[in-house]
């Protein structure tokens, strides 16, 4: 009996060493082949999404990147479910016209002359103003607290487009913040004919008309091409 099982034990060692040295079998390959594909599978998502941020339009430098979210804050201190235009139970005229007004705690002279009982905020009803709604980053250009973008220059507010100093429901419809980009220039005109982004036959604001700023609509989609 031992000796039958030490003669099975050493056939199969010599068959596990033929197989060793005789390489992989067809089996064995195929299984080798199977994993390699369902790792790349998982894998090419990865790839594919890493190749469209390094060669594709997802591609910012740093500064575009800082200056897009602080418009991102900028948007939400605005319209966001405690922003600016909630609070104000959505009075056009009340909108604030500089982002350093949203940093201050009083209310923006505007609100104070055309909308006093908005001036203060009032937590039985959840209306009037109650900054700040944002915090400052830099200084504006007279030297007064406000955000900046990612080059270090403040961020604008473009709604009175007739500069009637008053703002009406259109405008207020068509609120935009603009960062003057790397020229450190406004170049996006603020005028009730390019107040609308897109292109009809009537002129509307397009892309090229922007320059290099970044633009951002706050309250209907970005159309511009």
């Amino acid at each position: 009996m031992k000796s039958d099982r030490k003669n099975s034990i050493a056939m199969w060692n010599s068959q596990l060493e033929a197989t060793l040295r005789g390489g992989f079998s067809l089996l064995e390959l195929v299984v080798v082949l199977f994993i390699l594909v369902a790792t790349a599978a998982l894998l090419q998502p990865i790839f594919f999404d890493h190749s469209a941020i390094q060669l594709g339009e997802y591609k910012k430098s740093p500064s575009e990147i800082v200056t897009a979210s602080s418009m991102t804050v900028i948007r939400d201190a605005m319209i966001g479910e405690q922003g600016v235009l909630e609070n104000l139970i959505h009075h056009p005229n009340a909108v604030p016209r500089t982002i350093s007004e949203l940093v201050e705690t009083e209310a923006p002279a505007q609100i104070q002359n055309t909308a006093p009982n908005l001036a203060k905020y009032n937590p039985l009803f959840g209306v009037g103003w109650r900054g700040p709604y944002l915090l400052p980053t830099g200084k504006g250009t007279a030297g007064q607290p406000t955000v900046v973008d990612g080059w270090g220059h403040e961020i604008e507010v473009q709604v009175d487009y007739d500069s009637n100093g008053r703002v009406d429901e259109t405008e207020a419809t068509f609120m935009r913040v603009v960062s003057a980009g790397p020229n450190g220039k406004v170049d996006t005109p603020a005028d009730p004919d390019n107040m609308r982004p897109g292109i009809s036959e009537t002129h509307e604001l397009t892309m090229k008309d922007c320059g290099d700023d970044l633009v951002m609509f706050l309250l209907v989609p970005d159309a511009r091409r």
